[in-house]
This record gives structure tokens, sequence and C-alpha cells, in this order.
């Protein structure tokens, strides 16, 4: 006969939640530094949380509420440290409002104000889990999505917050189609210069050092001209700042040379080329005589055109440079990509979905171009560049409007690029514009985009190897049609800010930068129609180093397993039975059999009984092995605690039909019995259980949330 050495628990002490709080689930930590393990509880009845304070013994008093919202119905609360100050934070999985919540906790029992993240489009998370998925040393989180059949990845990061846009415009301004930044008055505050194309004007907008500007001043660019693209530079040597455009219809480049205070001569226009239809500019020194010179992308006629400056605010003729038949080149940039020291050109060819490169010779004539391929029907549209990989080789990035993505090419080095990497910038986004900069200022280049089609800017944070995260996105306003952007410090703050040109708004917005924040968008995976996924964890469960999720789909009856590569990215989900009809609910993670190798526990509440699969060390695990939780049982929450001090493993279940608490204790070899159960009363509805030492007696107690009632109850520990 196997002995045990079980334990006992006192009666369940109850504590008071609100009126029909309805507790979905309960999380422990020590949220005011008095080492004592204190009590969250997500409300789902009444949108709030509510924790109970440790006085002593293992009692508990001081209820605080925090509220989630009208209508959040959260659903799921764990603990962790998202911030790294040693103080535990909360977050909540919010079913109703399709989101999480982060709260920062200070250490005192008291927390900042929410941060919410949207968790998609009837999402309706169910549960969430946290642990470093990228091994960068910061806390992500997963979300398990009943609604969609999907889990949502929150990747922790230094991610730069924005304030609401702030808008300026003039009833004679119509369709901002591009924006530059520059002191154009000397007074040692960035000023704003766009195009407005059915206006034919050009518009300035002085900076007055704290993020407002003036009203705007404008300046013809000709009857009809369709002004395009811009650019600020001193083109004749005066250390003036001047503006030169692209009049698209009228197929020229425009000049207006600056005076230093703001204002600026009448336009003098240099010729791109019949039918050339120029749109993107972009200026330099291409041979080398300390003169700036411009290059245009010529849509119409499926080419660049370079004009050498001479120094005294005049160009020469246009030279040419086919890019393609039908490549209808949109964008221009300017770089040395192959190291000679000589100035380069990439072009975005919309219509042939590829970036071409152009190499100069160092004397303003360049060779015929090269394509990369930016993917299948991309369209990119805009083009830049930048160092990417942190490898001190320039990189082209372009905005793919077509693919709702950024495009990375990184570079060689001898003027060659990698196949083409790409980046989301949203579901049906359609990126027309990208810059490049510091937003976080972590010397890793991150990507300003603005959304044409979803209305808004977003920015992708830079990894430093070629890779992305996905930014917050911040509106431009509805049906506001965002163009481009330029990025500059417009308040002093040394925090970079980006101004926009909204093209069917007709007007500026500003959004300054103000702070940051641990997480921004989500990366959704689908994990199968019908999955209906209720439970989410984190571990290593090959033993490479890397995290990997495992998923309870309750709608299909198995666990879904996505190893990861520690690099933002997983496998195809892998998936293990649970048996027919078995609507598995919750699952944990633990080494029950000690080989080494970590075993997945799950709980089936529509079978009455636990699961355990057994793993391999590679990712692999046997066919499940079950214990029953009794007739009608529905079982909902399984969690690991060595209940009897054996340093053994043993389990504990919330069975929410029979409405007690089953504990079965492990023997050590992946074998469990002497099941003991704990009943809180009729019609509970345990939901959810957490396990802590309460009373500081080295034992392990239980924290339960009952869903039918208005308490918490937990189970003490006596021997």
């Amino acid at each position: 006969m196997i002995e045990y050495n079980a334990a006992e628990f006192v009666n369940q002490t109850n504590y008071f939640t609100g009126s029909a709080p309805q507790p979905f689930s309960v999380a422990i930590g020590d949220f005011n530094n008095d080492n004592r393990p204190d009590i969250v509880v997500a409300n789902s009845g009444t949108d709030n949380l509510a924790i109970l304070i440790n006085m002593n013994n293992g009692m508990f008093d001081t209820e605080i509420n925090y509220p989630m919202g009208t209508g959040s119905s959260p659903h799921y609360v764990i603990t962790c440290d998202i911030n790294k100050d040693n103080q535990l934070d909360l977050v909540s999985v919010n079913s109703k409002m399709n989101s999480i919540s982060v709260i920062e906790g200070y250490g005192n029992g008291s927390f900042a104000d929410q941060k919410i993240y949207s968790t998609g489009n009837n999402s309706h998370p169910y549960a969430v889990a946290s642990g470093d998925l990228n091994n960068d040393n910061r806390v992500d989180l997963v979300t398990a999505n009943e609604g969609t059949d999907s889990i949502s990845i929150f990747f922790g990061f230094n991610y730069t917050l924005f304030q609401k846009q702030r808008t300026y415009w003039s009833v004679d301004s119509l369709a901002a189609s591009d924006i530059a930044v520059s002191d154009f008055n000397n007074d040692h505050s960035l000023d704003i210069a766009a195009t407005f194309y059915w206006s034919n004007k050009i518009g300035i907008l002085l900076g007055y050092g704290n993020g407002n500007f003036t009203d705007i001043i404008t300046y013809s660019t000709g009857d009809s001209s369709g002004p395009w693209g811009i650019a600020a530079g001193d083109f004749n040597n005066d250390n003036q700042p001047d503006i030169v455009v692209t009049n698209s219809v009228t197929n020229t480049i425009g000049v207006f040379l600056g005076y230093g205070n703001g204002s600026f001569t009448t336009i003098t226009t240099y010729s791109t080329g019949e039918y050339s239809a120029p749109q993107s500019i972009a200026i330099n020194d291409f041979n080398n005589d300390s003169r700036l010179d411009v290059v245009v992308a010529n849509y119409g006629t499926n080419s660049v055109g370079v004009l050498l400056g001479y120094g005294n605010g005049t160009f020469s003729t246009v030279m040419i440079y086919l890019t393609g038949e039908d490549s209808s080149s949109s964008s221009v940039t300017v770089g040395d990509f192959n190291n000679d020291g000589y100035l380069d050109i990439a072009v975005a060819n919309y219509g042939t979905n590829s970036v071409g490169v152009l190499l100069g010779y160092g004397d303003g004539t360049f060779g015929n171009q090269m394509t990369f391929s930016t993917g299948l029907f991309s369209r990119p549209i805009w083009v830049t560049v930048g160092d990417f990989n942190n490898d001190t080789i320039l990189d082209i990035a372009t905005a793919n409007w077509n693919a709702a993505n950024v495009g990375i090419l990184i570079g060689y080095g001898n003027g060659t690029f990698a196949s083409i990497r790409t980046s989301s910038t949203g579901a049906g986004s359609i990126p027309m514009y990208v810059a490049v900069s510091d937003f976080n200022y972590d010397n890793i280049l991150d990507i300003a985009v603005v959304n044409d089609a979803t209305n808004n800017i977003v920015v992708l944070f830079g990894f430093g190897d070629g890779s992305f995260l996905l930014g917050t996105a911040y509106s431009t306003g509805i049906e506001s049609q965002p163009f481009a952007l330029a990025i500059g410090d417009f308040n002093n703050d040394t925090r970079l800010d980006i101004a926009v040109a909204n093209n069917f708004a007709n007007n500026i917005g500003v959004f300054l930068g103000s702070g940051s924040q641990p997480y921004a968008s989500a990366i959704t995976y689908s994990i199968g129609d019908g999955s209906q996924p209720y439970s989410v964890a984190i571990s290593d469960l090959n033993n490479d180093g890397y995290s990997d999720i495992i998923i309870a789909n309750y709608g299909t009856d198995n666990v879904g397993i996505l190893l990861g590569y520690g690099n933002k990215t997983f496998k195809t989900m892998k998936k293990s039975s649970t048996g027919l009809g078995s609507a598995p609910s919750s699952v944990a993670v633990a080494n029950l059999n000690n080989d080494t190798h970590l075993d997945i526990i799950v709980s089936n509440s529509q079978t009455d009984n636990i699961a355990i699969l057994f793993g391999y060390g590679n990712g692999t695990f046997a066919t499940a092995t079950t214990y029953s939780t009794g007739t009608r049982s529905q079982p909902y929450t399984v969690v690991i605690g060595d209940f009897n001090n054996d340093n053994i493993s043993d389990i504990a279940v919330a069975n929410s039909g029979t409405n007690n608490i089953l504990l079965l204790y492990g023997r050590g070899d992946g074998t469990f019995g002497n099941e003991t159960s704990y009943s809180l009363g009729y019609d509970y509805l345990p939901y959810s259980i957490a396990v802590k030492d309460l009373n500081q007696d080295n034992r392990t107690d239980i924290a339960i949330a009952c869903y039918n009632t208005d308490h918490v109850e937990t189970l003490i520990k006596m021997c």
C-alpha cells in the first residue's frame, strides 16, 4: 500500500468583493511590500479588480476596488513585474472590451492608471500569460482569444507615446501631399513646409518652439502646377534654407529661395521632361562640388531625373535615367550603397513591384538600374534608407502600398541587397510614406509610417537585426487620408515629434512625443477555426532556451503548442488531443515525473477529468493520461503546488460543477492518488484558484474565485 502525507485545510474563509461581482479569476502577490501575499480578484460582473490586503496570519482586509471601465468584464488577472522596478504590476483580460489592461504598481498598495491595449475586434480574450518570448529580458504577454480563435502577443519594449494630433489648416490649402521641416526663420525652432496639390501652393508654418505654429503662409507654385513632393536645403550657398518642390502637372521642379526670416522669393521652375509627372524629390551633392543637386522620381516617364545645382539657386538641364517599362517610379532616396564614397540612388518602382538602385560615379552621372523585388503586387510607393541591422551598411525600407507592410532590403555593402523582409503596418492600412529615426533613444533605428486607409500613423520599433515591432496607431482623423510625414523636435523637449500631411482633411497634423509605454499593438496568430482558446501558458518545452506557448483549445479538444525561435516568431502549431468532447479549459506546465522534461496538465471541463501529457523534452508529448475529477464535476482551472511539503508536485482542481476543490497528490513518478476534496458550498461555481503561502507558515494555501457568490474563498493549510 502506498502512503501519502495528505494535507489538511481548515474550513474556508470568505471575503466579500462587492454586490454581484461574479469573480472569475484570482491571483496572488505582495502589492504593498510588507512581505505578506495579498489577493487580487477579477470581478467580471462589476467591471473591477478587487484587491484584498493581507493583515496577518492569512486574514485579509482593506479591500481596494480598481475600476476597469463600464462593460469591460475582466475575466482573468495575473501579477508580474512589467517595468522591472521590483514592484508587482497587474495585467487584466477584459473580455467584453476586447482588450488587456496593464496596471503598474507603486509598491504601497496603490496603482497607476491602467494602460489599455486592444486584442482585436470581437476577440473576447479569455486568459493571459506572461514570459520572455524573444530573449530580450522584457516581459511579454500572450492572450487566448476565444472569440477569434487566435492568440495575441504583446512584446514588451520601450515604445514612444504621442499626444493627440494638433491640426493646422487654411481655407485655401487643399490636398496636403508632402511635408518637410527646417528652421526657415533662424529662431532655433523647427518650422514646417508642405505642398498643397489642389491649391497649387506651398504652405509655411513657423514654429514657436513649444509645439505650436503660426497660421499657414502660402506661396503659389503656378496655375495648375499640382505640387507633390517637397524638400528643404541651401541651394544658393547663403546659409539660409530654401525649398524645392515637384510640380507633377506642369512637369517641373520649382525653387523658392529663402530670405532667412521665414519668407521666400517667388518660384523659379526647371523642366523634368515632357509628361514626366515628377512626384518624389531628394537632394544631395552627387558630383562632389559642394553644391546641392536634385533627383526626382518621374512617375509619368518611368524614370528618375537628375538636375545638378550651380550653387546660385539655379540648376542644369535634367538628365534622365530609365527605370523600366510601366515602372511608375514614385519615390527616390539617396545613399552610398556600395561603399565607394559616391552617392547612389534608390527608387521605388510602384508599377513593377521593385526597388531600383542606380550606382553613382561621383561626377553626377549614374549607372544602369539594378532591381530588387518588393514582393508580388506589393506596389512600393515610398522608399528610404537606414542601417537597420547595425552592420554599418545601408539598407533600404519601402512602404508597400498594396501589401500593408514595410519592406526591408538588407544591404550587402556592394550595391546589392538580400531578399525583402516585411513588417506589418496593420490590417488594411495602405502605407503611403516611411521615414527613419530613433524614437525611443535606444540607438536603434525605427520607422515611422503614415497609413492612408486606416487614417493613422504608426512607428515600427527596431530591434537592430532588421526586424521591427509594431507600435500603437495614432489617429489622424476620420477620412483624413494622411499622405506624408516629417520628423523633428517641435517643442524643444529632446523628444522626437511627427508632422503629417493629411491629404483629404486638407490640414497639417502634429503629434508631440510624450514619454513611453511598455506595450503597443498586438501580433495575432490564428490557431484554427473553432479552436476557442480558453487558457494559455508559457514555458520552454524543448530545452532550446527559447520560450514556447501552450494553449488549451476548448473548441477543438486539444492542446496547441507553438515552439518559439526566440526572435518573435514561432513554428506551426502542433496539436495534442485531450479527448473527444473534452473541452479543455485550463492548462499548466510542470515536471511531474522527475525526468527533467516539462509536462502539460489540462482540465477537461466536459469529460470531467484532467489530462497529463508527458513531455519528451523535444516539444513532443505522449498520449494523454487522464484522472477523473468526479461525475459532473466540470473542472475549470488546474494548478500545480506542493500541498503536503514532500517536495513532490501535486495538482489542485477547481470543480465548477460540484463546487469543490480537488487535490491529487503526486508520487514523483508522474502518477497521482489519494484524492481529497473540499466542498465550498452549493452553487458557488469556483472558476479560478491560486496557490501561495498566505499566512507565512511555510505551507501552501489556496485562494478561490467563486463566480456565483460575492466572495473570494481561502483554504489555509493546517498540517
